[in-house]
């Protein structure tokens, strides 16, 4: 899968479960992604955040993906990041 049609499924399962607001972030987002990275996804407004990770998880590609729940995440950091950095995705 490209890095296109990988976006695509993950905007498409992430709008079955009705989010408030998803977004890309990290070295993607940056636009300095290598062969190698990760998708770092945040989400927030969803009632069934494990179901939801677990979908994107169940994508068939070799990468890896990493979904944070916008609502729970502590980290100041990482959301400061997010804010900063995220594109919107859906």
């Amino acid at each position: 899968m490209t890095t296109e049609e990988i976006l695509q499924s993950i905007t498409s399962i992430c709008a079955a479960f009705h989010p408030k607001e998803v977004l890309l972030f990290g070295s993607r987002a940056k636009g300095c992604a290598t062969a190698r990275s990760d998708f770092d996804i945040a989400v927030s407004g969803v009632a069934s955040f494990d179901a939801l990770k677990e979908a994107i998880d169940s994508i068939p590609t070799l990468y890896s993906f990493n979904v944070i729940n916008l609502d729970t995440c502590k980290n100041e950091l990482l959301l400061e990041d997010i804010r900063t950095y995220g594109r919107k995705i859906l």
